[in-house]
């Protein structure tokens, strides 16, 4: 499938019928009741001339009312993807029976094990997952690799590929025990994610100010038909429901942390794309991979201090601490008040053995260019 690059996440509901100890949204099984008519959707979306990927996410969209109506009403014109727990089973099999599997990019679906354990729901999970796939609809079935999974993750993974489910590892987002993830499973990360590099493109990374297509190609949906520029950029562009405004060009990033899709989005130069590349593989410890990215950056802007400092974590992995210290200390140089290359550089000095250097995602501050 030719996936549209205008992409229009439309967050459905905050309302969620599972209560995952690591998400950020409240667990809330009531009744949705905030609706939107899924025709004036597709008005808005067919009137730009362009064709849409229309990413249906929440909260858990299956217990959105109609939800199936508007999967027809919206794939007519346009594909969408949709983000779910695939637990609302009669919802499920109505989809798998009336909506167009060429029209659907794929299922995002989130297995989360201890909630499914919880609600003695794992034999469901698999019948509605080898329905989708026996009806042709391409599925990712994902699995947040929260820190206290680590150890049953491969556990997990063999049972579900003995029932014909393959499990794509998901990093945590977020902070444990004081640490910051993904970046924060450091060489661990080898072990999660060999298979799946692309997992290194769920870093939320600093673009403030650099151009974006934003608020033309990317926008989000809010539950009651606001539209924001992006899913980081709260600006309001009007709503679905009367008139909405998308910008021109590409006016530049505002926020310092981009959560989704921003990377399909905003313009980068030959430096700063080798530094997000070097940051991908680096989450998921391909490091010879990440050494190579970061040296092609450090070429095209040489002292870049988020070169300089990632450059310190690989060598830091490495064993090789003296290299690690010069890295950190060239990076402090630059960006004197970054407590990021501060809190590295001492580390680092210390040599402690549980050390572990974080990796920075500023990518767009240059070493000539103090913020």
């Amino acid at each position: 499938m030719n996936v549209p690059c205008n992409t229009l996440i439309w967050n459905m509901t905050r309302k969620c019928n599972f209560r995952c100890e690591y998400c950020y949204f409240p667990h809330d099984n009531t009744p949705v009741t905030e609706t939107l008519d899924a025709a004036r959707i597709k008005d808005f979306l067919d009137g730009t001339g362009e064709t849409w990927k229309v990413g249906l996410t929440g909260g858990e969209p299956f217990i959105y009312p109609g939800i199936v109506d508007v999967c027809e009403t919206l794939t007519q014109t346009h594909v969408i993807g949709i983000d779910t727990n695939l637990s609302v089973s009669s919802k499920v099999r109505e989809f798998a029976q009336r909506i167009d599997p060429k029209r659907v990019h794929n299922l995002y679906v989130a297995l989360h094990i201890e909630e499914r354990e919880r609600i003695k729901g794992v034999d469901a999970f698999i019948q509605n997952a080898q329905l989708l796939l026996d009806k042709g609809f391409e599925i990712i079935v994902n699995y947040v690799v929260h820190p206290t999974l680590e150890a049953r993750f491969h556990e997990d993974v063999a049972f579900f590929a003995g029932h014909g489910i393959r499990i794509t590892p998901r990093p945590f987002r977020g902070s444990f025990e004081g640490r910051r993830y993904p970046e924060a499973y450091g060489d661990r990360a080898r072990a999660i994610f060999a298979d799946h590099p692309e997992q290194g493109r769920k870093v939320a990374f600093n673009f403030e100010g650099l151009p974006c297509s934003a608020g033309r190609t990317l926008l989000r949906m809010e539950p009651d038909g606001t539209i924001f520029r992006c899913p980081g950029d709260k600006t309001v562009l009007g709503n679905v429901m009367d008139e909405v405004s998308l910008y021109e060009g590409c006016p530049p990033c505002t926020k310092k942390r981009c959560p989704c899709r921003g990377l399909d989005h905003v313009q980068l130069s030959d430096a700063q794309a080798a530094l997000v590349e070097g940051v991908q593989f680096a989450v998921v410890a391909e490091n010879d991979a990440s050494l190579t990215a970061f040296e092609r950056a450090m070429a095209v802007s040489p002292g870049h201090p988020c070169g300089e400092n990632n450059l310190g974590v690989l060598a830091w992995r490495r064993g090789d601490a003296a290299a690690a210290v010069r890295r950190f200390e060239r990076a402090l140089k630059a960006r004197p008040d970054n407590p990021l290359y501060a809190a590295n550089l001492d580390g680092a000095r210390a040599d402690a053995p549980d050390f572990d250097p974080g990796i920075c995602l500023d990518v767009n501050a240059d070493a000539d260019a103090p913020r």
